[in-house]
């Protein structure tokens, strides 16, 4: 009997490294900075960042995962991506969120 591999894609680990993290946001086309829009290539890193920072209770799973580039990693450091956009542009981006979530 020979079995047929299947046809979907593997699933993504549940506690991505950053390795699967680069690898499938490539593969899917996520390729620039979600922060700045800056291109991946020579003269900009990819990094792995999480949208709500481990140290304020952020998970290392999917959802809280994001392509950033190395400047929008550091200067976002371990603050909240509502906070820090909010201080990097003088505009409140809290209007209509639901900040208990």
């Amino acid at each position: 009997m020979h079995i047929t591999p299947s046809l979907r894609p593997p699933e993504p680990p549940l506690y991505p490294s950053r390795r699967d993290c680069l690898r499938r946001w490539a593969e899917l086309e996520v390729w620039s900075c979600v922060y700045c829009d800056a291109d991946f290539g020579q003269m900009v890193v990819p990094e792995v960042d999480h949208i709500r920072p481990l140290a304020h209770g952020g998970l290392h799973e999917w959802f809280n995962l994001a392509p950033a580039c190395a400047l929008c990693n550091r200067l976002k450091a371990d603050r909240d991506v509502v906070e820090w956009l909010s201080e990097s542009t003088g505009e409140s981006f809290t209007a209509g969120v639901d900040m208990a979530t």
